[in-house]
């Protein structure tokens, strides 16, 4: 367990050096790395590229508790730290229940889901915390990138024999929400052509993907879900960080 530092006033940035909209962008960015590292649990056990999969899971555990390091840097209002100290706690769970063998898959999905709501919490407290009305757009791009792994896992979920009517109601929903999310995106003020080129690569990506979501599994669909849905967060994570720092440009 990591020990927090406990702290009661709140400074204008998160964490030590780490500004508002980074913190959205970090904690943010846990949602995502909670159903991408149990994406890839799920993948591993379908033995679909398998090496990639134990990869993916070996940085996403790196980066949970060097993230949890970070936002516990510095002085946070006490409120915001509990959020914190809770999410620590259900990131634990999870990355014990990954590290043992053969566990079933449900189970690592569910604790996953723990962590999801643990860190949307956060997130949205960081949110809250920001005087800027555009922090919002960090945070719905960074929303993006879990989806994108929340749709793999589902989808990975159904192949490994949880065809469940809860289990396509989450991928269902998944696509349904990135595409929501992604016309928010669109809409958004705050822009810079670097914003506007990504987004079109996250557009172009996104329907390749999807269409793969869409398709009954075989050895194929599942290896183009698996490398696609990579591919997709990593056009979103990239996008993320440049909401970031256009927010950072506009809050001088």
């Amino acid at each position: 367990m990591l020990l927090l530092p406990t702290a009661s006033l709140a400074l204008p940035v998160a964490a030590q050096g780490l500004p508002l909209s980074g913190a959205i962008n970090r904690s943010g960015k846990m949602r995502a790395l909670s159903q991408r590292l149990s994406k890839a649990y799920v993948q591993a056990t379908l033995n679909v590229l398998p090496d990639r999969a134990r990869d993916i899971q070996a940085a996403s555990r790196q980066l949970l508790t060097t993230s949890l390091s970070d936002l516990g840097a510095g002085s946070l209002a006490a409120d915001t730290r509990r959020l914190l100290q809770a999410l620590d706690r259900d990131c634990q769970g999870l990355l014990e229940i990954v590290s043992t063998p053969r566990r079933d898959t449900l189970e690592v999905a569910r604790s996953a889901d723990v962590v999801l709501e643990a860190a949307d919490r956060l997130t949205k407290a960081f949110e809250t915390q920001s005087q800027q009305g555009n922090a919002k757009i960090v945070n719905v791009a960074g929303r993006q990138r879990m989806l994108s792994q929340r749709a793999a896992r589902a989808y990975f979920l159904v192949a490994a024999g949880h065809d469940t009517p809860a289990v396509r109601t989450q991928l269902a929903n998944a696509r349904n929400e990135f595409n929501q999310g992604l016309a928010t995106l669109q809409a958004a003020s705050i822009s810079t052509p670097a914003i506007r080129n990504e987004l079109e690569l996250a557009r172009s990506q996104w329907l390749f993907y999807e269409s793969a979501l869409g398709k009954t599994a075989s050895a194929d669909a599942l290896q183009t879900v698996a490398t696609t849905s990579e591919r997709v967060f990593e056009v979103m994570d990239n996008l993320t960080s440049l909401y970031d720092a256009a927010l950072r440009d506009l809050l001088g």
